[in-house]
């Protein structure tokens, strides 16, 4: 889900980039799951242009009670200087619509995913750009690896205790130091991982 949540903020912002990343995680039973995760985790992310983006997945996370399905309990929204706007994911007649407040009033309305309609922007956008390689589509390759570069920087924040500078450098596996860090708490993680650097020596 962080993935979706990341690709939809940078979006949101005109893909700006990100500059730092503050992380923080709990809980180690999905970890044995097939989406390797935290049961709970949470980003502040820095962008250049000065938006500031919040995101949390998991057990944690604030409830969407508009929404009755739990996988779908998904809210997305920006805030600015004039008022607000956001969207509620979950599908129709699961509670899902949008609502906004700006200067010129309260709006808002029903909707959800449909993949009979909502599906055709996306193919189209495909088709356009393998008829015209200079019609990239926006959901590429490229952008997909700085969307996962920012939840990578959040698991290395849980880590290492502290902002995680964008671009990354090489680092070591971070689900698995995620999960150390987590079972273990930081500094024993850390310490260990100093013992086998040592060892290597």
């Amino acid at each position: 889900m962080m993935t979706h949540l990341i690709e939809y903020a940078r979006w949101y912002n005109d893909y700006a980039e990100a500059e730092w990343v503050v992380g923080q995680a709990d809980g180690l039973e999905k970890f044995r799951d097939i989406h390797t995760s935290p049961d709970y985790i949470a980003a502040l992310i820095q962008y250049e242009n000065g938006v500031r983006g919040i995101i949390e997945c998991g057990a944690g996370a604030p409830d969407v009670p508009e929404v009755k399905a739990w996988w779908r309990k998904c809210r997305i929204g920006a805030q600015g200087t004039e008022g607000f706007a956001e969207v509620l994911t979950g599908g129709c007649g699961s509670g899902g619509g949008w609502r906004a407040v700006t200067k010129n009033g309260v709006m808002s309305g029903n909707g959800g995913m449909d993949y009979d309609h909502d599906m055709q922007p996306y193919v189209e956008e495909i088709a356009e750009w393998l008829d015209d390689s200079a019609r990239v589509h926006p959901c590429n390759g490229d952008r997909a690896l700085k969307g996962f570069e920012v939840m990578v920087a959040a698991c290395r924040s849980v880590v290492q205790r502290g902002k995680t500078v964008l671009p990354l450098d090489q680092g070591e596996s971070e689900l698995t130091a995620l999960e150390g860090s987590l079972a273990h708490g930081p500094d024993e993680y850390a310490l260990n991982g100093l013992r086998k650097s040592l060892s290597a020596l």
